[in-house]
């Protein structure tokens, strides 16, 4: 058989595929400033399109030789190989020693399998697959399961890197979180049983931008091992070849567009905005001529099959009236007897053109049942598992035997050509009609080699008109408005974007034109008040000078209300408690601070109260510690006002419940009871216009059994063994002062020796995380002050300055520590100095105000009064992180130096201050403290490029070349396109 190009179903398909991987991979090798996982992207397409270059050539090359194409489908594996690499490193690489081993073993393992896969078929008989319509070997395992492990490692890589940039805070979550508080034989059973739903969660709502970008990747891994899935439904004859082949032309068009799309919007690279349109429109095309391409030859090959049955029934209609006058496509004709079996039957030669006789047809017949036999005995390895090759064999020889062929359908035939052939039945005697299989390939052939033109012009006349068309209609106009855009940030505002057409883009020209006529004319007004200021401002300064004198009149007035509420507040928040067995402490920071004729004080609705009672009768008493933190509802003068009633009515029922030793005839249940009632009755009696949450305990000093109410204050912490949880659990009661939906109740909690009860208002909860663009976060996580109070072991000073570390306090902060029982229990502060409030004051207000004016621009004066405030105190480290910040980027170089230093001494693991220092260091010509710092970075930040590149020049500096040399090569294997690189290895003589 003489080779020729005869295309196939498939080829244009297949040859689409080609070129849209070709495409695609034109636009990663043309974009600007590639990274490394572009370069694993376009070895992937590199690998993707070599293997469809070989589907095409199999499906357009009719002849034995086209069975090689195998050789360049295999090579699929090394862009596998690219994929893997992509995955570590996209969008940036977290398993650097991991992936310096898995990606070179990768490629062993594809270089070995491809190698192994051309050494077993050198010489291997080469078969026609009449349902692919195209030659191959019958080999190939060991290269899909190379193939299908190298899949296997991309997903986990993807699963494993999604996982990790994922946040999850949902039930599974919290879940897991709470499961560290149980016995370590629960706490396997719950964490192994939520272990799959939490990691699913993670990968099924990755809220980070990687844990998204890189979900999109896993998705297309998934369609691939779809493919995979349906190339063994194919191969145990579930799925048809033909239907296998759309398949696989559609999920392999939705993949490559998956993976680029996703890459594009999750790249850092800087992408065009014409590539995009490019790489979806041939996309599009793509797929849309392709799916035309295989309606069109599928229903070619229906037509042929029609045209066929009637030649087939002229056949049958001369056979019956006993004469030969044949169609002229028909090539012969053979009779058997009826009866089941594919092969080995006695035929007749009736008819024939191309002299067939008995041993051709015996030796095609062999041939066909040897391919036949080896797929049967594939299918069957499926259904009868266990059995031998012999015994599968045997098996799927008496298939052969008993199988029907059917009537009037396409059938096969070897007999020293490749033929068609069509069965019908006149009695007892079956006949087939042959056609000639090369014919039915030329009439495809024809309509396909159409479809291949049309689908290869389109495609290069997308990408040729496109440009042309998109760069008048819609780059020009983009480029004219982001150039002025450019302008105006330059401060330009005498600019135009000329507009063409009154589209979108010339609407948006005309609205940016219009906001920068409006900031020009706002720019004139305010030229025109600057002209004519001090005028305006004479007129205005008496004005606002009187203002101010009435203003400084009432501020001082309602600050002397606020001392005199303070004066009257302070007696009553009193550590009373006088027990040795239950230790109370408590501090309280209030909001507000003030200052009244040179006298500092604060003001807030926040109140501690502790005391000792004697319940029971004279002869049988036991000892009770009272402990009470509150909240009153307002800020300042209200909240104030509230807290001093409760510090009234609670030190009033202390009162007469204690005074001169008194032993009440009560119940703990009792007398909780009779002052929650007295308590609410009092706020009540206000309509709501003072309300407070609050807690208040009894404690058997003796046998440590609390007995308490919660009116919905935070709840209350219990630390125990190390580990803080909460002990309530629900809302059980509302607001004093307000009516409650809920049944009062008095709870019960059972302390151990060593126990410590840590009660504190919201203000521990309500803290400013971040501020930007005037949008504040605020935290919300109540389970943030579980984590603070075990970090500080229940320390109330630690726990205060743990909770000012994660953000600003922003409400009244009061907390009230209980220890039940300790052993070396910490004193009892009743008072703390006030001046130290004085001056934490004055610090925040100079904070606040260095803050404020760095904001607006005034960074010299900023520093001037973070210097009045350091001098004060230089032990206040988020005074002396901004004053460090502030004097660097000022480039108050000694100055950064003196406070960065001050600060990491206390704070050393902030690894970009200790850069900021190392920069400064060498500003002033400290090369030696440079390198010191610089090296600090480099033990917590050992992949940070910008610092390796100034460890090497510092080295450089210092003399050490081997060193910088070290540095420099380091830093390359991470960013090797950093121009700051090459400028070290020309430097360092590398280049050579």
């Amino acid at each position: 058989m003489e080779a020729s190009i005869l295309f196939s179903h498939h080829a244009s398909g297949v040859f689409s595929l080609f070129l849209l991987t070709f495409v695609l991979s034109g636009f990663l090798v043309f974009k600007k400033n590639r990274t490394l996982p572009t370069y694993y992207l376009i070895i992937m397409y590199m690998g993707y399109g070599i293997m469809f270059l070989g589907y095409f050539l199999s499906y357009s090359i009719f002849h034995p030789v086209a069975a090689y194409h195998r050789y360049l489908t295999v090579f699929v594996i090394f862009g596998i190989v690219g994929f893997i690499g992509f995955c570590y490193n996209f969008p940036r690489n977290i398993h650097p020693k991991e992936s310096k081993v898995v990606i070179p073993l990768s490629l062993v393992i594809a270089l070995a399998a491809w190698i192994h896969f051309i050494l077993k078929t050198a010489g291997k008989e080469k078969i026609y697959l009449f349902s692919a319509h195209h030659y191959s070997f019958d080999f190939g395992k060991e290269a899909s399961l190379a193939i299908l492990l190298c899949f296997i490692i991309s997903t986990v890589i993807l699963i494993r890197k999604t996982i990790h940039f994922s946040h999850y805070s949902g039930i599974f979550h919290k879940w897991n979180t709470s499961a560290d508080l149980l016995a370590l034989p629960a706490r396997i059973l719950v964490k192994s049983f939520i272990f799959l739903p939490l990691y699913f969660m993670k990968l099924a709502l990755p809220a980070r931008k990687e844990g998204i970008a890189l979900r999109a990747f896993l998705l297309t891994v998934t369609l691939n091992l779809l493919n995979a899935y349906n190339n063994i439904l194919n191969k145990s004859g579930v799925l048809s070849y033909d239907t296998y082949a759309i398949a696989y032309f559609i999920l392999s068009v939705i993949t490559i567009f998956s993976i680029q799309s996703a890459y594009l919007n999750h790249s850092p690279e800087p992408t065009s905005f014409m590539g995009k349109i490019l790489s979806s429109a041939v996309v599009t095309v793509v797929l849309a001529l392709g799916a035309i391409s295989y309606i069109t030859l599928f229903s070619t090959d229906k037509s042929i099959e029609k045209e066929d049955l009637v030649e087939m029934n002229a056949v049958k209609t001369e056979i019956r009236n006993g004469h030969t006058n044949f169609p002229p496509n028909v090539r012969y004709v053979l009779s058997r007897p009826i009866g089941p079996g594919i092969f080995d039957h006695k035929y007749e030669i009736l008819f024939s053109k191309d002299g067939l006789n008995q041993t051709i047809l015996k030796e095609g017949e062999k041939y066909y049942k040897t391919q036949q036999l080896k797929e049967g005995v594939e299918k069957n390895k499926k259904i009868h598992k266990g059995k031998t090759e012999s015994e599968l064999e045997t098996i799927t020889l008496k298939e052969m035997k008993e199988t029907d062929l059917p009537l009037s359908s396409r059938l096969f035939r070897v007999a020293g050509d490749f033929y068609i052939h069509y069965d019908f039945v006149i009695g007892q005697t079956r006949y087939e009609v042959g056609f000639a299989y090369v014919e039915f390939r030329q009439v495809i052939h024809d309509v396909a080699r159409w479809l291949i033109l049309i689908i290869f012009g389109t495609t290069i006349f997308i990408l040729i008109a496109f440009p042309i068309l998109l760069r008048v209609s819609l780059i020009h106009p983009l480029n004219n408005l982001l150039s002025g855009v450019e302008k105006v940030n330059h401060g330009d505002l005498n600019v135009n974007v000329p507009i063409k057409a009154m589209d979108e883009i010339g609407f948006l020209s005309l609205s940016f034109n219009s906001m920068v006529d409006s900031i020009r004319g706002a720019r004139e007004q305010l030229q025109e008040h600057a002209d004519h200021l001090e005028e305006k401002v004479e007129e205005r300064t008496k004005e606002v000078q009187e203002k101010m004198e009435e203003v400084q009149r009432l501020k001082i007035q309602q600050d002397g209300d606020y001392f005199l509420t303070s004066l009257l507040a302070k007696p009553l928040f009193y550590n009373a408690n006088k027990s040795s067995k239950v230790n109370t402490n408590f501090i309280i920071r209030q909001k507000k601070y003030f200052e009244f004729r040179n006298k500092q004080g604060e003001l807030g609705g926040d109140i501690c109260l502790t005391g000792n009672l004697r319940l029971g009768t004279p002869d049988n008493y036991r000892k009770f510690t009272m402990a009470m933190n509150g909240d009153a509802m307002g800020k300042s003068m209200q909240g104030a006002g509230g807290s001093l009633v409760m510090g009234v009515v609670m030190n009033s029922i202390m009162a007469r419940s204690a005074a001169n030793k008194r032993i009440l005839a009560k119940t703990p249940e009792e007398w909780l009871a009779e002052t929650y009632t007295e308590v609410h009755s009092v706020f009540k009696s206000f309509d709501g216009t003072m309300v407070i949450s609050a807690t208040v305990i009894l404690i058997d000093d003796d046998t440590g059994e609390m007995y308490y109410w919660n009116a919905e204050h935070p709840f209350s912490v219990l630390y125990r063994d190390g580990k803080a949880s909460f002990i309530e659990n629900t809302l059980e009661l509302r607001k004093l002062g307000l009516d409650s939906e809920f049944e009062f109740k008095v709870k019960k909690f059972q302390l151990h020796p060593g126990d410590l009860i840590i009660l504190a208002s919201d203000g521990r909860d309500d803290l400013l995380l971040s501020e930007h663009n005037n949008k504040r976060v605020i935290n919300e996580d109540e389970n943030v002050f579980l984590d603070v109070v075990e970090r500080s072991q229940g320390d109330i000073k630690t726990i205060e300055k743990n909770i000012r570390s994660i953000g600003e306090v922003i409400d009244d902060l009061s907390i009230l520590r209980i220890g039940f029982q300790e052993v070396n229990a910490p004193a009892i502060e009743q008072n703390e100095d006030r001046n130290d409030f004085a001056d934490k004051v004055v610090l925040q207000s100079l904070y606040k105000e260095g803050k404020e004016l760095y904001r607006n621009g005034e960074a010299q004066k900023a520093i001037s009064i973070l210097l009045d405030a350091y001098a004060t105190d230089n032990n206040n480290q988020k005074l002396n992180k901004l004053l460090g910040l502030i004097s660097f980027k000022e480039k108050d170089y000694p100055l950064a130096v003196k406070v960065l230093s001050k600060y990491l001494s206390q704070d050393p693991d902030t690894a970009e201050l200790w850069y900021y220092l190392s920069i400064a260091e060498k500003r002033i010509g400290n090369l030696a403290q440079s390198l010191e710092a610089a090296m600090m970075v480099n033990q917590m930040q050992p992949m940070n490029v910008q610092n390796l590149v100034h460890l090497s020049d510092l080295n450089r500096l210092l003399g050490n070349r081997e060193e910088a040399i070290g540095f420099t090569k380091t830093a390359e294997e991470i960013d090797p396109e950093n121009k700051n690189i090459r400028k070290l290895k020309r430097l360092l003589d590398m280049e050579s």
